[in-house]
C-alpha cells in the first residue's frame, strides 16, 4: 500500500506492506483523511516534537530529528475490510465507520497518526480497535464523517471552559479549530461569541457558523473590545492559534476574571509572568482531544444536518499530491479545511 510519512521535516509518499490486524483489532481502507493543523506544526517544528517523545517514552533517548518518522492522519472516516483475531465482527465488511483515533494496547492508548509506530489515516490502509469504531450513517459523506473529530476538539474546549450562556466569549483565531468552537458556542446557545482572524474570509466563515461579531487583531484590540462588549458580564477566551508567544501576551492583555482555554498546539516553551493571571485572577485551562461523549455528539450533529459542514471543506486531493495541499494551506491562502482521498490519485481541487 502508500502512505504518507512524514520524515525530516519533509512528506514522502513511500511504498509498505498494508499492516495485518492483531487481537481486537480490525483492517480498514482510508476514505477520506481530514489536514489537521497539528499535522502542519508536527512538519514544521519537528524539532521541538523529538524531546516531547523521548519525555513521554515514544522514542529512544538518542534519537535524533532524523530518526522523527510519522505516518499521519488522524481525522478520517475509512471501511472495515477485515477482521484480526479474537473481534465480534458486529459490523459487515464493507461498513463505513470512524473512531476516536487511538489504538488500544493493553491499559495504554496509542495515538493514531501522531507519532511513531502506527500507520495513519494518510494510508490507503491502516488498523483500528474494534471497541472503539462508530458506523457512519448511510446518508451521510465520508468526508463529512472526517469532521467528526476536528468538531470534537472544539466541542470540549468548550465544555472544558463550561461557560454560561450570558458570558462573552472571544474565540482567536477561525481555523477549523476555532470555527469548531464558534460551532460549540452556538449549539450551546452563547449570546455573544467574537471571532478574532486576520483574515477577512475566515471572519465571514466564522459569522456563517455563528459569530456575532468579527475582529481583525492587526488593526484592532480584539481585547479591548471584548471587554467592551462584555461590560459587566463574564468573559471567556478561546485560544486556537498555536504560536506561543502569543501565550504571555493573552495573558496580559485579557479582561480580569476570564476564563481561558489554550487549544492551539504549543510544542516549544515559553515564559510567562504568572503575578498578570494573579492580579487578574484568571482562569487558565488546557483542553487536549475530547472524550468519547463528545466525539459521539459530534457525529451525530453532523448526521441531524445541524451543522453546514460543506462551507468547512474547502478541498480534497489525492494521495499523491498531499504536499502540495500542504503548501497551499500553509501559504494561509483560501483554504480552511482539506480532504484527502488515499484510495486515488489526484492535484488539488476545491470542494464541489
Amino acid at each position: 500500500m502508500q502512505t504518507i510519512v512524514m520524515r525530516d521535516k519533509q512528506l514522502h509518499l513511500e511504498e509498505v506492506a498494508a499492516p495485518v490486524p492483531g487481537p481486537g483489532q480490525v483492517l480498514v481502507k482510508s476514505l477520506a483523511c481530514g489536514i489537521c493543523g497539528s499535522d502542519i506544526h508536527m512538519l514544521k517544528h519537528a524539532d521541538d516534537y523529538v524531546p516531547l517523545m523521548k519525555q513521554e517514552g515514544m522514542m529512544d533517548s538518542e534519537a535524533s530529528v532524523s530518526d522523527f518518522a510519522v505516518s499521519l492522519g488522524h481525522e478520517f472516516c475509512a471501511e472495515v475490510v477485515a477482521y484480526g483475531p479474537e473481534t465480534s465482527q458486529q459490523l459487515p465488511v464493507g461498513t463505513r465507520v470512524t473512531s476516536i483515533p487511538f489504538i488500544l494496547d493493553g491499559e495504554e492508548q496509542v495515538g493514531i497518526g501522531v507519532g511513531p509506530g502506527l500507520y495513519g489515516a494518510y494510508s490507503e490502509y491502516f488498523i483500528l480497535t474494534e471497541s472503539l469504531m462508530i458506523p457512519v450513517p448511510e446518508q451521510l459523506p465520508s468526508e463529512a464523517a472526517a469532521l467528526t473529530e476536528p468538531l470534537a476538539v472544539g466541542l470540549h474546549s468548550v465544555n472544558v471552559a463550561d461557560q454560561d450562556t450570558d458570558t462573552v466569549a472571544l474565540v482567536a483565531g477561525c481555523g477549523p479549530i476555532g470555527l469548531a468552537c464558534i460551532i460549540a458556542l452556538q449549539q450551546r446557545g452563547v449570546k455573544t461569541i467574537i471571532a478574532s482572524d486576520p483574515q477577512e474570509d475566515k471572519r465571514q466563515l466564522a459569522e456563517t457558523f455563528g459569530a456575532t461579531h468579527t475582529v481583525d487583531p492587526q488593526s484592532q484590540d480584539e481585547f479591548a473590545l471584548l471587554a467592551e462588549i462584555a461590560g459587566e458580564s463574564k468573559t471567556a477566551v478561546y485560544e486556537c492559534v498555536g504560536i506561543p508567544k502569543m501565550i504571555p501576551d493573552l495573558i496580559r492583555r485579557t479582561p480580569a476574571g476570564s476564563t481561558v482555554v489554550f487549544t492551539g498546539i504549543h510544542s516549544s516553551s515559553v515564559t510567562i509572568e504568572p503575578m498578570h493571571a494573579t492580579m487578574k485572577e484568571l482562569v487558565l485551562k488546557f483542553s487536549f482531544y475530547y472524550t468519547p461523549e463528545d466525539f459521539v455528539t459530534c457525529l451525530e450533529m453532523l448526521n441531524k444536518q445541524e451543522i453546514p459542514w460543506q462551507k468547512l471543506i474547502t478541498g480534497r486531493v489525492g494521495i499523491d499530491s498531499v504536499e502540495g495541499a500542504f503548501d497551499a494551506l500553509m501559504s494561509g491562502g483560501e483554504h480552511t479545511k482539506v480532504i484527502i482521498e488515499p484510495w486515488r490519485k489526484g492535484s488539488l481541487q476545491a470542494y464541489i
